[in-house]
């Protein structure tokens, strides 16, 4: 289980150390602190709350959840100091560390009830608070383009794999997922509330990157103006809206299948529907906005005023969602920095 452990430091701000546990894995030479700002603090925040939160935002009941648990096992709030900074409890190499730590535990505890206790812990740790959201998680470093990051996510996922394997699980879905509200459809919610849905993968079961929205730019043509991910993907509404939700509901087929096999069964097949559902709703838009007379367009879909609600709100949102700039990494720069961010 040490192999957690490690697994979970990699994916903190690179350190001295990594390239000694890197090679220990068989893992390609350990990024640059700029690879590490442009791949993972600044785009795929390795927090559960941010994949398990109705908000997509970090923080919230889903960490609360894993506090809770964390206080059920006797431990403190937060997951302890790393390096100096404290690491919040639902970051990554928090819960990897904790699940090292539990099966410690368990081996060494010579007590048969406490033991008892201790494995269904474990179980509990893996179902709720690590296969509920890694899985997808890890096949976002698909084509990220950092070799190191690329393997890391592999190598993790084949080790959760392994770990799945070993493990008999409940026979329903872990709280987060079955809490999880539908997506939102604005012709009913609302144009705010759909643009803060699309954000947040348990309600579309999608993850929506920096370089996906980038990647919409370059294949649709339209243009790509600096700033958070909601007031980007707002102007490629104001631009085009067809065109955008028809990327977006293609981007949603595509994450469908890219995650239906990428945890234990009951949980790949609800991302992979969750994310189906979405596509099926962006398609009805887009068609709404393209059957619909321009002054119509509002009443039919929601789409305008999502948009113009986005843009009203822009400047003060400061969710855990990646601003579409360039941003030269800071010596500073850490995932961990970001834990207040709500």
């Amino acid at each position: 289980m040490e192999l957690f452990r490690a697994l979970g430091s990699l994916i903190e701000v690179p350190a001295a150390e990594h390239a000694r546990v890197a090679a220990a894995l068989g893992l390609p030479a350990v990024p640059t602190a700029a690879e590490h700002a442009g791949v993972v603090a600044q785009q795929r925040y390795p927090y559960a709350s941010v994949y398990l939160g109705v908000e997509g935002m970090m923080g919230g009941e889903a960490r609360d959840r894993i506090e809770g648990f964390r206080r059920a096992l006797g431990l403190g709030r937060e997951g302890g100091p790393r390096r100096g900074v404290e690491t919040s409890a639902d970051h990554l190499a928090s819960l990897l560390g904790l699940l090292a730590s539990v099966d410690e535990w368990r081996r060494e505890e010579s007590d048969s009830a406490r033991k008892a206790l201790l494995t269904q812990a474990r179980v509990t740790l893996v179902w709720e608070h690590l296969a509920s959201w890694t899985g997808p998680y890890l096949a976002s470093f698909e084509g990220c383009g950092v070799p190191f990051y690329q393997a890391w996510a592999s190598l993790l996922g084949d080790s959760m794999a392994r770990l799945d394997r070993e493990m008999a699980f409940p026979d329903y879905l872990p709280a987060p997922l079955r809490g999880a509200p539908d997506p939102a459809d604005p012709r009913r919610e609302g144009g705010p509330a759909f643009m803060g849905a699309l954000f947040a993968p348990a309600r579309t079961g999608v993850i929506l990157l920096r370089d996906d929205l980038l990647r919409l730019a370059d294949e649709t043509g339209l243009v790509c103006r600096a700033g958070e991910r909601r007031y980007v993907l707002n102007s490629f509404l104001a631009q085009d809206p067809g065109a955008a939700l028809e990327w977006l509901a293609a981007h949603a087929e595509d994450w469908s299948g890219r995650v239906a096999a990428t945890s234990p069964a009951p949980v790949a097949r609800w991302w992979s529907d969750r994310a189906t559902a979405t596509a099926r709703l962006l398609r009805e838009l887009a068609a709404d906005v393209e059957t619909a007379p321009f002054e119509a367009q509002c009443a039919a879909s929601g789409v305008q005023n999502a948009s113009s609600g986005v843009q009203n709100t822009s400047s003060k949102s400061h969710d855990a969602t990646s601003d579409v700039r360039s941003a030269a990494p800071k010596a500073s720069t850490s995932v961990s920095a970001a834990a207040d961010v709500r």
